[in-house]
């Protein structure tokens, strides 16, 4: 090999180099300033991190208005049940994606059907898209359960079979959502490798077992002229933890 041919190939090694080392100090400059901008505790402003949850109830929606709003997650509905699919899920899902919005789909959980069929109507329907946050389960009681409570047997063998179907098809630990009374019902001193939504307006420090929640829904009537023209009640939700714990924890 010629001294011209080396130092050739000497040139490019070194090229090369420094354009890994030039992609490595740009990855970690850019960590390093979303670290100093956004790690920072405000004891005015506790839960920085804010987003709303929508289902087909909230209708027509401007995510570029709500990016504006500082809106920085959404989880949209997806499912219910063993066949039930929002007929919004679709639109809501590509236009909060399109706006830069982070977005999770939910699953409403049925205490009447299997657990694999569930999984499989949100299988069917969520696709998997890097980014996106974990699936969500919706546990929550309704129409004669209401007052007719299932059994924690019932619940968790259903529970269990969609925790573990998403987790696979998603790669992701899906999140819990529930309230504070279906917490102690079915979800206190177990689970405790989910992340937890819980629905309560007094955003707790801690879960009744003194474990931390991830995400609060806070109000069930916020409103915004972005949803529904101001004229639907929407959801809105804390991340627990700083801009940069939530950047993390997508």
């Amino acid at each position: 090999m010629g001294k011209k041919r080396t130092k050739e190939i000497n040139t490019w090694i070194l090229l090369i180099i420094a354009i890994i080392v030039g992609i490595i100090l740009f990855i970690g400059g850019r960590y390093a300033f979303f670290f100093v901008t956004e790690a920072g505790y405000d004891p005015d402003n506790p839960y920085p991190v804010k987003g709303i949850d929508v289902s087909l109830y909230q209708k027509d929606i401007d995510w570029e208005g709500l990016k504006d709003e500082d809106i920085a997650f959404a989880f949209i509905k997806a499912t219910e049940g063993s066949s039930y699919v929002d007929s919004n899920f679709g639109k809501n899902w590509d236009e909060a994606r399109k706006a830069g919005i982070p977005v999770g789909a939910y699953h409403f959980l049925s205490f009447d059907t299997d657990g694999e069929t569930q999984a499989e109507n949100f299988i069917n329907t969520v696709p998997k898209s890097w980014g996106s946050l974990p699936p969500v389960i919706d546990l929550e009681f309704y129409g004669n359960y209401s007052s007719n409570h299932p059994s924690r047997q019932a619940v968790c063998d259903r529970l269990d079979i969609i925790l573990e179907k998403l987790e696979k098809r998603y790669h992701k630990k899906p999140i819990i959502y529930t309230n504070s009374h279906c917490y102690k019902l079915y979800i206190q001193n177990a689970y405790e490798d989910y992340p937890i939504w819980i629905s309560d307006p007094t955003v707790p420090d801690k879960l009744p077992d003194g474990r931390d929640w991830t995400f609060c829904q806070y109000t069930f009537k916020g409103l915004s002229k972005y949803v529904a023209g101001g004229e639907k009640f929407v959801d809105f939700n804390y991340f627990n933890g700083s801009r940069w714990d939530f950047r993390k924890f997508r």
